[in-house]
């Protein structure tokens, strides 16, 4: 028989990614959601409820009394580290939050247990590897020519700490997260740059404000310049510049803007991630754009994504593209934008280190 996978939620802070996980395990046949921990009493019983499994009041307890393969991390930044490290060292395979540390030190010593345990780490900040495979090749067979530029936006509306909470409670506080803006709805696209850029950034300059959100203590817009050492030149926004249409919840999604541009020596691919049709494609000797769709498969079910491709790569023992190691690359990154902002000055980049 084919082995049913146990999975258990750690933390509900990041309460969008356990949501949507535990309504996509109904349907999915090789794993079950069998517990979840939150220090949250309210909101673990809300949760738990909902879906018919096991609360407990902290981790240690939920790694004691249950026999688990899996584990999805969504709680609070500042936890990510020792929840990482306490799963890797009881032998659970990881679908890790993001972004993925407070400090470069930190996420140093979560690569250095995973890799000692020698379990599956999938990093939800690299998922961008994994959904647009198909675009990169295209990129990689020459369709636009060689790429030269990239620009990247993403920007949203503030997130909230539960539904309808109407606060954003510890997705801006500096005790719990590394930045705002920047990071929480950038670390994806650093990655992603990266990924499509095949090479390594060598330069980085930024700059952080706080535009419309001007009361919190992290930046609510930040913008970024990437040089890689092939040459290629991108830019990054990360905002929650969008206003919401009411106080007590966020703007509806399809009110953001992302936007990815990719310029090539003999073509543009243009894509906007919530618009259909989504995607802009100039190829050279074109005379005129190319709409395309992205097709779904009609009344499928859902995926519990990025779960699902960690169980693949558990069970056919393959590394995973959205590995903690380029995790750690991207994070470092980031925290280079950081403090070129902070310093104002260009922070010159070791390749590898």
């Amino acid at each position: 028989m084919t082995k049913k996978w146990r999975v258990a939620i750690l933390g509900l802070g990041h309460w969008y990614s356990a949501y949507n996980l535990a309504r996509a395990l109904r349907e999915y046949p090789k794993a079950e959601l069998v517990a979840a921990a939150w220090h949250n009493a309210a909101q673990l019983a809300e949760f738990t409820a909902a879906f018919g499994v096991r609360g407990y009041a902290d981790y240690e307890k939920l790694f004691a009394h249950e026999e688990i393969d899996l584990v999805h991390l969504a709680a609070p930044v500042a936890e990510l580290p020792a929840l990482t490290i306490a799963a890797a060292r009881a032998g659970k395979h990881i679908v890790l939050g993001k972004p993925m540390a407070m400090t470069l030190e930190q996420a140093d010593a979560m690569v250095a247990a995973v890799e000692q345990a020698n379990v599956k780490c999938v990093a939800f900040q690299g998922i961008k590897r994994l959904q647009s495979a198909a675009l990169k090749a295209r990129l990689d067979a020459g369709e636009i020519g060689d790429l030269i530029v990239m620009h990247q936006t993403a920007r949203w509306s503030i997130a909230e700490d539960w539904y309808r909470s109407g606060q954003p409670g510890w997705f801006v506080d500096p005790a719990q997260v590394p930045g705002g803006a920047f990071i929480d709805e950038g670390i994806y696209w650093i990655d992603f740059l990266r990924w499509l850029a095949a090479s390594e950034v060598v330069e980085v300059e930024a700059k952080m404000a706080n535009l419309v959100h001007r009361e919190l203590q992290v930046e609510d817009w930040g913008m970024a310049t990437f040089t890689f050492a092939n040459g290629i030149v991108a830019t990054l926004e990360g905002a929650w510049t969008i206003n919401a249409p009411r106080v007590t919840g966020p703007s509806p999604k399809h009110n953001a803007v992302l936007r990815t541009e990719l310029i090539g020596t003999h073509g543009e691919i243009i894509e906007d991630g919530l618009r259909s049709p989504n995607r802009a494609v100039l190829a050279a000797g074109a005379d005129n754009w190319t709409f395309e769709r992205d097709a779904t498969e009609l009344m499928g079910a859902s995926s519990p994504f990025p779960l699902n491709h960690l169980i693949e790569c558990v069970e056919n023992d393959t590394p995973s593209p959205a590995s903690i190691q380029e995790a750690r690359a991207a994070f470092r990154i980031a925290m280079a934008a950081y403090e070129a902002a902070r310093e104002g000055r260009v922070v010159r980049l070791h390749e590898g280190k």
